[in-house]
């Protein structure tokens, strides 16, 4: 099968080097290509160290209130490294708490689902024609819940429908996961209306597309609007590996966020955590010139693609998005996938969506976050729409990808070559 950067992996063979060869090969090929897929984001040189190393195979156990008695020793020489990571998320997020612990961003629902709520009762959480996770409705039956779906299209919530939900008391929680995002909802208004009707409800914010834009001050912080908690994956908008994390400033909610991952959550997955915990240290500060540029590149990409001819959601007087998000509408989808296509070939991954609120079809999900990571700015992104325009009438040059790089500028993380000779670390 010819893949999207021009290789081909090997088929009908089970020789695990000539499938060990054709992943590096993959490897190699994806370093050089230009991601716009918004639910995704690249892990800096130096946050990927731990992920090639021993501790990817060790646990991370010591006992509770004991830090000096080990029952796991693998991970007892660089184990303060996850505590200083945790303080710089916990810095970003202005938060008195934050809990590694989930390996994923599902993994901090169901942790939150689990902590927050009682089995029986009834969760809030938003609809998928306005956004929200299509998991949601499901994890919450298999965990014993009911599921009560709230609208908020285009990140207007929909108060008079939430005091409805609340109304007959039984709601434990409210989850708020708005996964396609190019405005942000209401927080403040959704934690007026539950102290009003419902004082004892906990709301909770899954950040996991826009967490990058909250710590970075770019997007209104959650816990400051009244939210309870919140927090997601860590590899989106924010610049880490797979993992989850969960900021609050309640000791209870701490507590019962820790109770409850005692059961879910056995290895956090040390290797991820140690990787998180340097993205963070690396990124913090210049995590607000980081969210803005991310959030400018969207816009730019945006209007540059509007201006291109390309029929771009949102209002071109408030810059089309106020995320990392851009969503194009495509004529039909052969026309998608087409363009997809091209585009994969030389060397540009976009994201194909056939579940964009109140968008049928098979539409573009663009994300500017990745790109802003690596160092892209005005003039590459002005390169990049040019490339997508010239895809929808023919292919591209194979180093189209090549040439918009070189116009990228300094990247948000430390230079492999200043790491390799100063802190002697494999750059892999």
């Amino acid at each position: 099968m010819t893949q999207g950067t021009g290789g081909r992996t090997p088929t009908g063979t089970t020789d695990p080097l000539a499938l060990g060869r054709a992943i590096a090969e993959a490897d190699r090929r994806a370093a050089h290509a230009l991601n716009l897929v918004p639910s995704e984001n690249r892990v800096s040189p130096l946050a990927s160290v731990p992920l090639g190393s021993d501790f990817a195979n060790r646990y991370f156990f010591n006992t509770a209130g004991d830090p000096l008695f080990w029952e796991f020793r693998g991970g007892e020489d660089i184990a303060h490294i996850e505590a200083l990571g945790a303080g710089a998320l916990r810095r970003m997020a202005s938060a008195r708490y934050c809990n590694l612990r989930p390996v994923s961003g599902m993994s901090a629902m169901i942790l939150t689902v689990a902590a927050l709520s009682a089995p029986g009762s009834a969760v809030v959480s938003v609809d998928q024609d306005s956004g929200g996770h299509y998991a949601t409705p499901a994890l919450l039956g298999r965990l014993g819940r009911r599921s009560r779906l709230l609208g908020c299209p285009g990140g207007r919530v929909d108060t008079e429908g939430l005091a409805r939900a609340l109304a007959p008391g039984d709601v434990d929680l409210v989850y708020v996961d708005v996964q396609n995002c190019v405005r942000v909802p209401d927080f403040a208004a959704m934690a007026d209306v539950v102290r009003r009707v419902s004082p004892a409800t906990r709301l909770y914010v899954d950040a996991s597309h826009y967490l990058g834009l909250v710590l970075g001050g770019l997007v209104e912080n959650p816990l400051r609007c009244g939210a309870d908690a919140f927090g997601g994956s860590t590899h989106k908008s924010f610049p880490g590996p797979h993992k989850g994390v969960v900021f609050t400033e309640g000791k209870e909610i701490d507590e019962s966020l820790r109770a409850a991952q005692f059961d879910l959550v056995s290895s956090h997955h040390f290797a991820q955590t140690l990787a998180l915990s340097l993205a963070a240290l690396e990124i913090e500060p210049r995590i607000a010139e980081y969210a803005r540029t991310t959030r400018d590149n969207a816009r730019r990409l945006a209007t540059a693609l509007a201006d291109a001819g390309f029929r771009v959601h949102g209002d071109r007087g408030t810059g089309y998005t106020d995320t990392h998000q851009v969503w194009v509408a495509m004529d039909s989808p052969a026309a998608a996938y087409t363009l997809s296509n091209r585009l994969a070939e030389a060397g540009i991954r976009v994201n194909l969506q056939s579940s964009m609120p109140r968008m049928p079809g098979v539409h573009l999900r663009l994300g500017a976050n990745e790109i802003t990571f690596q160092g892209a700015g005005p003039r590459a992104i002005e390169e990049l729409a040019a490339a997508l325009a010239t895809a929808r009438e023919r292919p591209l040059g194979p180093r189209t990808a090549s040439g918009i790089r070189a116009r990228f500028g300094a990247p948000f993380y430390t230079d492999p070559e200043k790491l390799g000779v100063e802190a002697g670390l494999c750059t892999c």
